[in-house]
């Protein structure tokens, strides 16, 4: 996808607008923590500090976590009957909002976990520090606030 966005810009003189910047960080996003979930298991990982993977293993666990999380806390204030001032989907209770509730455990619960295992594998196997497994937490979980007030 970011090839075709670079060779569109370039072919075309099309830049993405801002939905597509959004897309494109996203889809950047992804390929930066699936290579680091793959140096944490890769020969050539090795190469690099392992404060950087851990931290980066355990801040991409947080920033897929905390937002299904956040999502399920808002739903069950709602049910218990607290007035919730949100006009964001995460409190929309039709049967869409419930549907894309799901679909969010799918898309960043289900990585949430695969990363908090592969971080506390590489952090038996390297021995590193947890101090940075607590940093990366803290790091991941403010990036996500940070793309949220990006987006709106």
């Amino acid at each position: 996808m970011l090839i075709l966005a670079a060779v569109n810009a370039v072919v075309e003189s099309a830049w993405p607008e801002e939905d597509g910047l959004i897309a494109l960080g996203a889809v950047g996003l992804r390929i930066l923590t699936v290579m680091l979930a793959l140096a944490s298991v890769r020969p050539w990982g090795g190469r690099l500090p392992g404060w950087i993977v851990l931290c980066g293993l355990w801040g991409s666990a947080a920033a897929q976590f905390v937002y299904p999380a956040l999502e399920l806390i808002v739903k069950l204030l709602i049910l218990a009957g607290v007035p919730i001032a949100l006009d964001k989907g995460i409190s929309n209770m039709s049967a869409t909002g419930w549907f894309n509730f799901a679909a969010a455990w799918v898309v960043f619960g289900v990585p949430a976990v695969l990363f908090g295992l592969a971080a506390l594998s590489y952090q038996r196997r390297s021995a590193t520090s947890s101090r940075f497994a607590w940093l990366g937490v803290l790091g991941g979980s403010a990036t996500l606030m940070l793309i949220g007030l990006l987006i709106g």
